[in-house]
């Protein structure tokens, strides 16, 4: 094991000095091939002879791979080896191999600088702040899945390793208390969120979210008297309509009951049914509701396994991968995307989700010309044009081709979805792409009628309380005032896209950071004292999620 997290070490090698840990960091990160000129530039330009520089600790490199025939020639990449590198099972692996690492929550190249190196420490910065994102969404994760299977133990060390590492964050103090409540220890529940009370007290002058509050309120499962299995049938179809019909709350206490009484019947198949349909309403509730969610699609990934119900785990793997997008959790979305197709082989229907997911996936990052191939191929699984995620699925396309600047493609795109979205009355849909062809209307000049466009989008946002779609409008809103030369009515409303993206109201964190970062250079211009905050927020965000375009962005000078 090569083991880049913590103070650099392997098992087979000693290497010298600072840099061969550089080079190796970097190769085994940057996604791809390097040049030797990305090299130079990065770490030996103040060298006397960068490329002899380069040349020797490259050699250092092949001892520490054992393989003294790699990395020759003009582009290097990392050949196969015998040898795994700790950053790939954290980013790339299971959970329940990556929770052993040794140094699972060290720093990349802990105690390691470059002040010499000005280029290469700030993409240093960039992907430690990345894997820590990544090592606190793995104990989550674990957690999150102990707690499923009824392994409390588990659960509350994994949780606690979390809450130890960021302990100011909502979702950590809410998911450790969680796991007390769910083991029967109130008292311990109680403890930690008296004491995550005067933390954020302390730290933030403010109070943990209501979720956290609620966590210490979890029950653990109890099973008593006789259920029976058309009744939970009968429960899961009547949670079902009311979710159609709008009645989220009510949903969500039939389908608890239905999940208690499932319990009761010993069917597990039966059981998988009702977690899926309850962990699905939970997590499009809100981020108060988010972790219940997670935890019933972990129960109903579980129990489908036991009972041989290979769509229903599948489907729970979607469910988690979109709420992982939505979050900026990209490579864990990606793994469970991949694990929804490694357990069954998806129909059209299944298709579509998954490419609606994964090119959303694929956007954030900033791989538009991958999210467009992805779309495309869903696109073309609903030759009827008859799938519920269409219209979602056509207004991301269009989102793609705007920030490619290819105009009319994504005005084609996002004029479709609408169309739909309008055929079949689903007016709340209608304002993704009426504010996404606000933007497009700003982009061509067009200005009143972007005005237009985004006042219509941000009424009926609000009106669904969809905390993305409002973000649009918001933020278009404020494009459009800029483009009108009314900069104070611009950082009014880019403000407001900030404030309504927040991710405590559970909206598509892509979204905050694209708010934030146009955001950024107005504020400069009108000397606003939250430019500065603003930028180290989208900043930090964007590197901790993998945002590559938008990180890419905020890195360039003011």
């Amino acid at each position: 094991m090569i083991c880049l997290l913590g103070r650099p070490r392997a098992d087979a090698a000693q290497v010298r000095g600072h840099k061969p840990w550089a080079i190796t960091a970097y190769l085994a990160l940057s996604g791809g091939p390097v040049s030797r000129d990305r090299l130079i530039s990065l770490l030996f330009e103040d060298a006397d002879d960068p490329a002899a520089a380069l040349r020797w600790n490259l050699g250092q490199v092949r001892r520490l791979l054992g393989r003294p025939d790699a990395l020759r020639g003009r582009v290097l990449s990392l050949p196969d080896t015998d040898a795994a590198f700790d950053v790939d099972l954290l980013t790339k692996g299971r959970w329940r191999d990556a929770v052993e690492l040794p140094a699972l929550g060290g720093e990349l190249l802990e105690g390691l600088q470059f002040p010499r190196s000005p280029a290469y420490e700030v993409w240093l910065l960039g992907e430690r702040r990345r894997l820590a994102a990544a090592t606190e969404t793995l104990l989550a994760e674990a957690a999150l899945s102990a707690m499923s299977i009824g392994n409390l133990a588990d659960a509350t060390r994994w949780a606690s390793r979390l809450v130890a590492l960021s302990p100011c964050v909502d979702s950590h103090q809410e998911l450790l208390i969680r796991a007390y409540a769910v083991s029967g220890d109130h008292a311990a529940a109680r403890r930690q969120l008296e004491s995550a009370v005067r933390l954020f007290r302390r730290e933030l002058s403010c109070d943990p979210a209501p979720s956290v509050f609620l966590a210490a309120e979890a029950a653990p499962v109890k099973a008593a008297g006789p259920a029976r299995p058309a009744r939970v049938q009968a429960l899961v179809e009547a949670g079902r309509a009311q979710v159609a019909a709008g009645a989220a709350e009510a949903a969500i206490q039939v389908l608890r009951t239905a999940c208690d009484e499932a319990a009761r019947t010993g069917i597990a198949a039966l059981e998988a049914t009702a977690q899926l349909a309850l962990g699905a309403i939970l997590i499009d509730a809100g981020t108060a509701r988010r972790q219940d969610g997670e935890l019933a699609l972990h129960r109903a990934i579980a129990l489908a396994e036991e009972s041989g119900e290979p769509r229903t785990a599948a489907s729970a793997y979607r469910h988690l991968a979109a709420s992982d997008v939505l979050r900026g959790s990209y490579s864990r979305a990606d793994r469970r995307l991949a694990a929804a197709e490694a357990i069954t082989v998806p129909d059209l229907s299944e298709q579509v989700e998954l490419a609606a997911i994964r090119g959303v996936s694929l956007l954030d990052q900033g791989d538009i010309a991958g999210a467009a191939a992805v779309f495309r191929a869903g696109l073309a699984a609903d030759p009827q044009r008859a799938h519920p995620f269409l219209p979602i699925m056509l207004a991301h396309a269009g989102r793609a081709h705007l920030l490619a600047g290819d105009l009319p493609a994504a005005r084609h795109h996002l004029e479709d979805s609408l169309h739909i979205a309008r055929t079949r009355a689903w007016a709340g849909v209608t304002a993704a792409p009426l504010a996404l062809l606000g933007h497009v209307a700003v982009a061509e000049g067009e200005l009143d009628a972007a005005r237009d466009l985004l006042e219509q989008a941000f009424a009926r946002a609000c009106q669904v309380a969809d905390p993305c779609w409002e973000t649009w409008a918001a933020h278009g809103l404020g494009l459009q005032a800029a483009a009108a030369g009314d900069e104070a009515s611009a950082l009014r409303h880019l403000a407001d896209a900030i404030t309504r993206s927040r991710p405590q109201r559970g909206g598509h964190l892509w979204s905050h950071v694209w708010a934030l970062t146009d955001a950024v250079p107005l504020a400069r211009r009108a000397a606003d004292p939250r430019a500065p905050a603003w930028h180290d927020e989208a900043l930090t965000t964007a590197q901790r999620s993998g945002m590559r375009s938008l990180a890419g962005e905020l890195r360039q000078p003011a």
